[in-house]
């Protein structure tokens, strides 16, 4: 059952790396833009718990 499961993901994968060449740089553009803006919201809620957590001392 597992041979099956690992052989049929396996499969997927590469026909999913074939999706690659054909989007080109928009992809990784794409991916970096994501990251970027998550980065960018986790520091913004680092900094703003920081801000609460030295209104809240004792």
């Amino acid at each position: 059952m597992w041979t099956k499961f690992i052989l049929a993901l396996g499969d997927f994968l590469q026909w999913t790396f074939q999706l690659f060449p054909f989007l080109g740089n928009s992809y990784n553009f794409l991916m970096m833009a994501i990251a970027a803006g998550f980065m960018i919201w986790w520091i913004m809620k680092m900094f703003k718990h920081q801000e609460e957590e030295k209104n809240h001392q004792y």
